[in-house]
């Protein structure tokens, strides 16, 4: 290369160089938006009434966080997702227990060419952020825009960790749509896998030879709230002042305490460090002495909604690859198991006298909201056939099988006691724990010796649930809708390429399924039905296949449902804070901080107004979930009206709003670092100048065009004189 072209090009580099440092960050080289970067009104909000609250606070029962590792697809790397919820967005969020679907990252979707094409437009002028330590240990900020270009990079790695099943392609067609083209269709995987995923940014995750084992040092995402700082134990969250939904979030900043045991979080919460829990789990001790008597006006428990309405599907698995034989295999006999258990005191009992479930769990195995949805009357009164308490009907049957009961023990013809079975579970999940204490105990009356093993939760959810390696346990299944409640409960790994359950698999103790914890081997007509059900997105042909599902259950009753687990099971306090979904105005079900799409309610959070009545309090959510549907179905311009701003103004002073120098994200007379970003890969590769800034960004914006003019007609020049 001439000498003097090198030269020129030093030049431009070490101009460029300089005139970053009139910039508060750089924002990526692909560029797709005609507008810049928009701060959030949020970022000028100042509540001055609420400085003496307590820093807002989270806490539920989970494991450590990675502090050094934020890959979204580390595989075995990290035991708390939570954290990973309010950094990085999905395209969609589906209700957890209605199967609703909202448009988030993306405006809409479509389904075309017999589905075997899902459409998705994606939404504008949205932005990817971080604000701290970068990984060569300087201070700088990111901010990357969102496009196809991420989508894209997202799902490629997606399909490399998870599997694609359905031999699925995902292709740009523009920086605002993509096209996800099905080799098999399946509808239900495009509404609740795909549109559920972590969209993450291109520059940390494309080209990823193993994405499961990169090490992703920072996480940069494109949600509400980005990382200030992380420990194993606790984490704090900033506003994102770029954020996408105008006015919203409310709160500023929070912090994330990892509750190891329920009886942890429960003390985080009556101390008042956190307003906001996902325990739920009471067992024998009512919320009265766990946490509600430090404020019982002000701190909350809800264990599912209007005494049993909603709960998780929850089932009394029976390990068929260990109980093959007579008469775990007859399903009389699991039919007079049913009988046995009295639902309503195991209900009572395993919440503390909080009624958990619908009016006791039907046998269709599906909760009151989602059943009113897709089953018709007649399959459910089949089904509340099934789970009624009869102990007198339960003993009979047994007995006309040839069964008895000596010496208090069931036992086979010939007067051989059946063997001792282990039903495990984990003592630190109050619920679930005290649930199957009691059923054990109910089965005690009809003569089964059940022996209740506590086993740590790695061993739970691996070599036991996973592995086969349990006689009978009771555990909580998917929700959403049929097809992934009954995908998750009895739909068994299937032969790759075939509809053909893989009965090796499930016979062999120790391989692991990840579905079908029974290990059931179901007719062809129920793997066939779900199979069309994934297929349609017809609502009458799917009511039709659902309610033919539910009758194959309720006649092989291939698990035994007790009570649903208590869903919602949540504790807030709103003494400070207001917008939480409540009994007063329950607006979502994923209030929980560990499920999927807790957004929905975290983004109506406030704090409350000093003499805010409980009337007004149920006005303003109502006001701020109204508001954020209008913003995010497109009907208007800002979630945050002044309205509703006007709602959460006490009687004595007012929502102000600061100049923008002090509240939002921008360089000062002082020098200051500022970062331009060029990653490809897993890590951010930065340089940093010290910068002094005072010129408006239209000045510079006008210096650089300037300049870039200069350089091309030197550079041109050059060129000629060669």
């Amino acid at each position: 290369m001439n000498k003097k072209i090198k030269n020129v090009i030093g030049l431009t580099a070490l101009i460029l160089m300089a005139l970053s440092a009139f910039m508060p960050f750089i924002i990526s080289s692909r560029v797709v938006n005609s507008q810049s970067p928009q701060l959030n009104p949020a970022a000028s909000y100042s509540f001055p009434w609420a400085s003496s609250y307590p820093t807002f606070g989270v806490t539920t029962g989970s494991g450590p966080i990675v502090p050094n590792n934020w890959n979204v697809f580390g595989v075995g790397e990290r035991s708390d997702d939570i954290p990973y919820e309010f950094i990085f967005e999905t395209l969609g969020i589906a209700d957890f227990m209605t199967g609703q679907v909202y448009p988030w990252l993306a405006t809409n979707w479509t389904f075309t060419d017999n589905n075997t094409n899902f459409i998705v437009y994606l939404r504008h002028g949205v932005y990817f952020y971080y604000n701290g330590t970068l990984p060569n240990g300087t201070q700088g900020q990111i901010l990357w825009p969102f496009s196809a270009k991420d989508v894209v990079a997202t799902y490629q790695d997606y399909f490399k960790v998870y599997g694609n099943p359905f031999n699925v392609t995902v292709t740009e067609v523009n920086p605002y749509e993509v096209i996800f083209h099905f080799g098999k269709p399946n509808v239900q995987y495009a509404l609740y896998d795909l549109l559920e995923q972590f969209i993450v940014p291109w520059e940390q995750y494309a080209n990823l030879t193993n994405p499961a084992a990169a090490v992703i040092p920072i996480p940069v995402g494109t949600g509400p709230y980005y990382l200030a700082k992380a420990t194993e134990t606790q984490a704090t969250f900033y506003r994102n002042p770029y954020y996408w939904i105008p006015g919203r979030p409310f709160i500023s900043t929070f912090t994330y305490y990892v509750g190891i045991s329920n009886a942890q979080a429960y003390g985080l919460l009556a101390k008042g460090t956190a307003q906001w829990g996902g325990t739920g789990s009471t067992g024998s001790t009512p919320f009265s002495k766990l946490f509600t008597y430090a404020n019982p006006q002000y701190y909350h428990g809800m264990a599912s909604i209007g005494n049993g309405s909603g709960g998780q599907p929850s089932f009394l698995w029976i390990n068929f690859a260990r109980l093959n034989y007579w008469p775990w295999n007859e399903t009389w006999f699991r039919y007079a198991l049913s009988l046995a258990l009295n639902r309503t005191q195991i209900s009572l009992g395993s919440q503390y006298g909080i009624p958990t479930g619908a009016p006791p769990t039907p046998a269709d195995f599906l909760p009151s909201p989602m059943e009113e949805i897709w089953l018709n009357s007649t399959i459910i009164q089949e089904a509340h056939q099934v789970d009624q308490y009869n102990l007198t009907e339960a003993i009979q049957i047994l007995e006309s099988h040839g069964l008895k009961i000596i010496n208090g023990k069931l036992s086979f013809p010939n007067g051989t006691p059946l063997p001792t079975y282990t039903m495990i579970n984990y003592q630190g999940f109050s619920d679930t724990y005290a649930t199957t204490q009691l059923i054990a105990e109910d089965l005690a009356q009809i003569g089964l010796q059940i022996n209740v093993v506590s086993e740590t939760p790695s061993q739970m959810f691996g070599p036991a649930l996973d592995g086969g390696q349990y006689d009978l346990i009771y555990w909580i299944t998917n929700a959403y809708s049929p097809y992934y409640v009954w995908e998750s409960a009895f739909i068994p790994p299937l032969i790759p390429g075939t509809d053909q359950p893989n009965v090796t698999a499930l016979e062999t103790i120790g391989v692991y399924v990840y579905s079908d914890f029974g290990r059931w081997i179901p007719p062809k007509e129920f793997i066939d039905l779900w199979i069309q059900a994934g297929d349609t997105t017809n609502v009458t042909l799917l009511k039709q296949i659902y309610n033919n599902m539910a009758a194959i259950l309720i006649k092989d009753l291939p698990a035994i449902p007790v009570v649903f687990d208590a869903y919602p099971r949540y504790e807030y306090e709103d003494q400070y804070y207001i917008g939480f979904s409540t009994p007063q105005y329950f607006y979502t079900w994923n209030v929980e901080p560990w499920i999927g799409g807790n957004l929905l309610m975290l983004m109506n959070l406030a704090p409350r107004p000093p003499g805010m009545s409980n009337a007004q309090e149920v006005a303003y959510t109502q006001a701020a979930w109204q508001d954020l549907l209008a913003f995010i179905y497109g009907k208007a311009n800002t979630a945050t009206p002044p309205s509703l701003l006007a709602m959460l103004q006490p009687s004595t002073s007012t929502v102000t709003q600061t100049s923008t120098s002090t509240s939002t994200v921008t360089t000062t007379s002082a020098s200051t670092s500022v970062t331009t970003t060029t990653s490809m890969s897993t890590t951010s590769v930065t340089s940093t100048v010290s910068t002094s800034s005072g010129l408006s960004t239209g000045v510079i914006a006008g210096i650089i065009v300037v300049i870039i003019v200069i350089i091309a007609v030197v550079a041109y020049v050059v060129v000629r004189r060669r």
